[in-house]
């Protein structure tokens, strides 16, 4: 049976610390990872991430470094002693992102700590195909993923960051040990937003996802830990 805490991310999505507290602390039972992302991290100056390394709970560093290759793995190291679990680097050219996943592997080792997952993001689930054309890509988004996915594989990465709508063909292309992240994921009954390519729960774990991040659904929930539980509910009605 899949365990529905394991595969389910909670994105903290407040430019408020105290807001965070509130929010980590209303769900301390129904979730064990949550995304901390720029908005959070530059408000609260990182302390969103301590505070939830002192509890004991997962974190998921969703900064998204993109830059020149030496930047990147600067930035890369500098996180590796915050105790993280995961973060996010943009899936760009092949020797930044192999610099990034040797320095990982390096500092960690250093350290004497547990190395993070560094994963690539492919294509913002924000973007749709005419985003992508708008900004001289000629491939959709699925085409793009898709390539993006098989690059950071090759430099080393340990994953990426996809829509569950093309997760499937990353799994086929890339392996089942290979990571996929999958935001944009919203219950039926939620509201989109901004999100251009959503799919529920349930079908993201069907389609091979790893794990899921879900923000609004739960963090503007009228009660945020009922709505966590039942997304975990979701998860485990899937038969693999």
């Amino acid at each position: 049976m899949i365990n529905g805490k394991e595969k389910l991310i909670v994105a903290i999505d407040t430019d408020e610390y105290e807001k965070a507290v509130d929010l980590i602390d209303s769900l301390e039972k129904s979730v064990d990872i949550y995304k901390v992302g720029l908005e959070n991290y530059l408000a609260s100056n990182g302390k969103t991430v301590d505070y939830l390394v002192s509890k004991g709970k997962k974190v998921f560093l969703d900064l998204k470094f993109h830059d020149i290759p030496n930047t990147m793995k600067s930035a890369v190291k500098a996180v590796i002693n915050k105790g993280v679990w995961m973060l996010t680097i943009h899936v760009s050219d092949m020797e930044g992102m192999k610099q990034c996943a040797q320095i990982a592997k390096e500092e960690s080792e250093r350290l004497g700590i547990k190395k993070p997952l560094v994963v690539g993001v492919t294509v913002l689930t924000s973007l749709s195909n005419e985003d992508l054309s708008d900004i001289g890509c000629n491939m959709n988004t699925e085409e793009t993923a898709i390539k993006r996915a098989k690059l950071a594989k090759a430099a080393g990465l340990d994953g990426v960051v996809c829509s569950a709508k093309e997760v499937d063909k990353i799994v086929e292309a890339c392996g089942n040990d290979f990571v996929t992240v999958c935001p944009g994921i919203r219950p039926k009954t939620a509201e989109v937003g901004d999100q251009k390519r959503v799919v529920t729960p349930s079908e993201a774990i069907e389609k091979g996802a790893s794990v899921l991040v879900v923000g609004r659904p739960i963090t503007k929930a009228e009660n945020p830990s009922i709505a966590a539980d039942e997304i975990v509910k979701e998860i485990e009605s899937v038969s693999v």
